[in-house]
């Protein structure tokens, strides 16, 4: 196989991506981007929930400093959000759902 079919099956974002994922230490944003891996829009209240159980000063600001950081360190438009009736929505983006849960396929029963 020649150098230029080899390369278009290997994506260098997406493994650069990978890795950064799975560098994660911060429990909270683990536990975010686990809640998140079944690619469907949580309610911010939803996600403040589920970290609350690890950290009990978690509310609105600090979730959306951490979405925020989350997408500085991984990619821009990784976490998706999305306002409906009022209340902030989130999601892992449909571009990197895959990537996540393969990332999280074998973590995931350290970080629960």
């Amino acid at each position: 196989m020649n150098d230029l079919e080899q390369n278009k099956f290997y994506k260098p974002n997406y493994s650069v991506l990978f890795n950064k994922i799975k560098d994660i230490k911060t429990p909270i944003k683990n536990e975010i981007l686990v809640a998140l891996l079944d690619g469907q829009w949580h309610s911010e209240l939803d996600l403040i929930r589920v970290t609350r159980k690890k950290q009990s000063y978690m509310g609105a600001v600090t979730l959306g400093t951490m979405i925020n950081s989350l997408n500085r360190a991984l990619k821009n438009n990784y976490l998706e959000r999305k306002v409906i009736n009022g209340n902030m929505y989130y999601k892992i983006s449909d571009s990197y759902v895959g990537l996540t849960r393969a990332a999280y396929r074998f973590d995931v029963k350290k970080l629960i």
